[in-house]
Formats: structure tokens, C-alpha cells, sequence
């Protein structure tokens, strides 16, 4: 399960000390299973993520922190680039639809694109035969952003319907249109998220017999998040002034990670990894859109599997389950008839700075979140060397947490890949550095929904007013939502 790093480098200091730095304005990772990076470093990239049974470099012990007792000494630096394009393509309002409590502008929106850099690093001291230890920090988290186009509120209801910029209608009023009752957002009219996720992690391996490792770590968290262009939903929560477009907020907090390595048989060893849920302290800035503040990050399980079919071949398989569903804030659907009924009508019809608290309603306890449920992944890859040369190749498929039915949540976060390809090489240099690359695609995904409250029927509660039914029907607008990555690593190994 190891392999030999190469020797003494006098550039580790600065290399390292360039991974923090970079670290810290790192950009989120774009081919992900949700928001979860599926491996670190490009050998584990090279296999689409597969690595929990392999200890082939450092990058080894932040997957597993049983694989520091496989390894000798060494570190290793990763930068990668990803090019990312998500879509929505968003269609008219059936010709009978008289009233909607939020359309959208019909159209196709580019809603994210661009070039990001993705940095991580690891360093790992064997100590002895039976221990070692180390240190590793990398970054993984969701971006996204949507310009142009407008949105409709309260359409059909004569001096309460408005359309206002900004594809949620978190800008002004559209230039010869009325607002009278300040639906309108008034504040950025693109509509984003930028959520950023910075783990630092220092471990602890035990080789228990020749065969069998165990390790720990501790892992502190960091989070950095941003919401813009949901100034429109202010009114629908119970925080208005804590809901959009209040720059930067972080988060702080933390966990453990444990791990298991053991060769069971000559040619066959079998790796597991947990970790635990990362507890996090409250975005105050967004807590009117965030149920309970606090966005905590998932915890994950790592199943692993290798077997060396022949002399320098390896073929490995990977299952991974991360726990989404846990976590408040993703774990929330949106329940849209109970949001129409709880929420947005009272709130319409009785207008307030400082509004009564609705558990329904944004920032409740039963508020929309991101309607993510628990994934499974499973991740296969092949390794074989020639010499001084590493090729690779992998797969992985069902990492999309999205459930059915949460189609605005979509808009503001695009349709998540949930296939990945990969294609990796390796190469040995004289005195004993490797270099490893790695190419991953994250295949296009196309997800097409509905949008029930484009459309909704006008009928008399029950105690109350007036309601809207938003059960979907044929007159809803429809949501077409895609999304592809490119995404290119390069990794260098050594020992300093």
C-alpha cells in the first residue's frame, strides 16, 4: 500500500507556505459530489476519487488518516483549474394562467463560468514503524451566479403585482412599471451563492500489526458565505435585514475523522473512513435565510476497496455516503403549498419592518433550505506503472443530493453533475519527486422541473382571505437546468 517518496527538498518551506496563502482565498471546487470534493490531489483525482484502500501519497491521510503509518515521510502541493458552465434555460407561463406568485423572465441564463483555482496540501512524518503523523488543509464548496433577466410577483393581483430586475426580483422595479408595495428587492439584482469550505486537519496513524493501521484526526473548519439577489424574498422572512446581500460572513468550527487500513490477503486490502459531523458556529448575516443559522458540514463515510491483479496493477472501488440530509439548511425541501398558505400570503397581505416570526417562512424552522437529501457514490478506478510512469483512469456516478421538485432552489444552485470521469498519469523524476495530473469532467447533467408557483389558482381558505393553490399543472413555467465541468490538476510529491 505505499509507495517511496523522494528525497530531502529545500523548497518546502516556501511551497508550503504558498499552499496556505493560496488556501486561503481558494474558490470552491466545481466538480463535486454536492458540495464534497470526490478526492484530494490528482492521484486520487486520476481515479475519479476512488483511494480510501491506497496509500499513495500524502494526500492519502486526509481521505484516511490510517495511511500516514503506509507512507514515509513527505508532502505533497496541488493546484488545480476548473472551468465550470452551468445553464438554466426557463420557459413562458401558459396562455391561461392568470395569476403567479413568482415567474421568471423567460430565457436561457449562463449561471456560472470562469476559471478557479483550487489548491491543497498535506505533509505526513512516519515517526517509526507503528506511527506517524501529520498535517493536511484543503478547500471544496458551491458557486453560483445568475445575471440578467426579471421576475414577476404577485402577478394578477391589481396594486400588488410587481416585476422587478434580477431573475428572483432582488433589483429595482423594471424601468415604466409600479411597485407600490415595495415587493422588489431594491438591492443586487444577480442572483448568487458563494459558499467556501477550508478544512484543516492534523493526524494520528498506528500500524496495530503488519497488516493493520488505525488513525485519527482532528479537523478545525472554516467557512465563507455569501447570498445576493434574494432581496425580493426579504418581505417572506423572518429575518428580513439578515437574508441577502451583506457581503462575506464566516463560520467556525469543527470534528474528528477516524480511519482503518488493513491488507487482508497478499494483493487485496480493504480502507474505511468517517467523519464525523462538522459543527459549526451561525452566518449572523444570514440567518434570515439559513434555517438555524448554522450550516454545518455533512458527515461522510468512505468505504474502500484494492486488489493488485498483477505486478504494478491496481484496481480499486470506492463507496462514499455523505449525510446531507442531516444537516438542516440542505436537508430542508421546499414545501411549496405550505410556503404559499404560512408564508407569502400572510405576509402580502399584512406588511411589517419588524413582522411576526413564521416557522414557514425563510429562516423558520420549517423554512425552505436547499432540499438536499443523503447521496451514495460509488467510484472505480484503474491504476497501472510502467517504470517511472503512473497511468490512471476512473469513474464515479451518483453524487447529485438535489431532490425532485425543488426547482427554484436549482435556479439559485444549478444542477450538480452526479457522473465524473478521470484520466491520470504519473511520473517518477531522478532523485525521486513524482509529479502527478489529472483530468476530471464532470459529464453534463440536465435536470427539467416545473415552476409551481409560476402558476397558481385563486381560491377562498378556510379562516382566511384569500389563498393560492400551486400544485403543478401543465400552465407552469418550465425550468431545464445543466451544468458541465473541465477540470485539470497537477500535483507535485517529495520529501523534505
Amino acid at each position: 500500500m505505499t509507495r517511496d517518496l523522494p528525497g530531502r527538498s529545500p523548497a518546502a518551506a516556501p511551497v508550503a507556505m504558498s499552499a496556505v496563502l493560496m488556501l486561503a482565498l481558494a474558490m470552491p471546487g466545481w466538480a463535486a459530489n454536492g458540495i464534497n470534493a470526490p478526492g484530494y490531489g490528482a492521484a486520487q483525482l486520476g481515479l475519479a476519487g476512488a483511494g480510501t484502500a491506497m496509500a499513495e501519497n500524502t494526500f492519502a491521510s486526509l481521505r484516511n488518516p490510517a495511511a500516514g503509518v503506509w507512507l514515509e515521510s513527505g508532502a505533497s502541493f496541488d493546484l488545480g483549474i476548473a472551468l465550470p458552465v452551468g445553464e438554466t434555460s426557463v420557459g413562458a407561463v401558459g396562455p391561461s394562467s392568470r395569476f403567479g406568485l413568482i415567474d421568471v423572465e423567460p430565457g436561457r441564463y449562463t449561471s456560472v463560468s470562469g476559471v478557479f483555482p483550487l489548491p491543497s496540501y498535506a505533509r505526513n512524518w512516519r515517526y517509526s514503524d507503528r506511527t506517524a503523523f501529520g498535517w493536511g488543509i484543503t478547500a471544496s464548496g458551491l458557486k453560483s451566479m445568475t445575471k440578467g433577466g426579471s421576475a414577476a410577483l404577485a402577478r394578477g393581483l391589481p396594486g400588488f403585482d410587481a416585476r422587478c430586475e434580477g431573475s428572483f426580483g432582488g433589483g429595482a422595479p423594471l424601468s415604466g412599471t409600479s411597485d407600490l408595495l415595495g415587493l422588489c428587492g431594491n438591492g443586487d439584482a444577480p442572483l448568487g451563492v458563494d459558499l467556501t469550505q477550508v478544512l484543516l486537519s492534523g493526524h494520528y496513524a498506528y500500524r496495530i500489526t503488519d497488516s493493520l493501521s488505525v488513525g485519527a484526526a482532528a479537523v478545525l473548519a472554516a467557512q465563507r458565505a455569501l447570498l445576493r439577489g434574494l432581496g425580493a424574498f426579504a418581505a417572506f422572512s423572518n429575518e428580513p435585514a439578515r437574508t441577502t446581500d451583506n457581503g462575506f460572513d464566516f463560520s467556525y468550527g469543527g470534528g474528528l475523522r477516524l480511519g482503518v487500513l488493513w491488507e487482508i490477503a497478499d494483493g487485496v486490502g480493504v480502507g474505511a473512513a468517517w467523519q464525523s459531523r462538522l459543527r459549526q458556529t451561525e452566518f449572523d448575516r444570514y440567518r434570515g435565510s439559513i434555517v438555524g443559522g448554522s450550516l454545518d458540514i455533512a458527515s461522510t463515510l468512505n468505504v474502500g476497496l484494492q486488489v493488485h491483479p498483477a505486478e504494478g496493477h491496481r484496481v480499486l472501488f470506492d463507496l462514499e455516503r455523505i449525510a446531507f440530509g442531516d444537516v438542516k439548511p440542505f436537508g430542508s425541501q421546499v414545501d411549496p403549498q405550505r410556503f404559499s398558505d404560512e408564508c407569502f400570503i400572510p405576509r402580502l397581505l399584512i406588511r411589517s419592518d419588524n413582522p411576526s416570526e413564521l416557522p414557514a417562512c425563510l429562516g423558520g424552522d420549517a423554512g425552505p433550505g436547499f432540499g438536499w437529501g443523503d447521496v451514495t457514490v460509488y467510484k472505480l478506478g484503474y491504476q497501472a506503472r510502467f517504470g517511472t510512469v503512473t497511468w490512471r483512469a476512473g469513474f464515479s456516478w451518483g453524487g447529485n443530493p438535489v431532490n425532485d421538485g425543488q426547482t427554484l432552489t436549482r435556479f439559485l444552485a444549478p444542477a450538480i453533475s452526479d457522473r465524473h470521469a478521470a484520466l491520470g498519469l504519473s511520473w517518477r523524476r531522478s532523485g525521486g519527486a513524482v509529479v502527478d495530473v489529472a483530468l476530471v469532467h464532470a459529464l453534463e447533467q440536465r435536470t427539467r422541473e416545473r415552476n409551481v408557483f409560476s402558476n397558481a389558482q385563486l381560491s377562498l381558505l378556510d379562516g382566511a382571505l384569500l389563498g393560492y393553490r400551486v400544485d403543478s399543472d401543465p400552465q407552469d413555467q418550465a425550468f431545464e437546468s445543466s451544468m458541465r465541468v473541465w477540470e485539470l490538476h497537477v500535483s507535485y510529491s517529495w520529501a523534505p
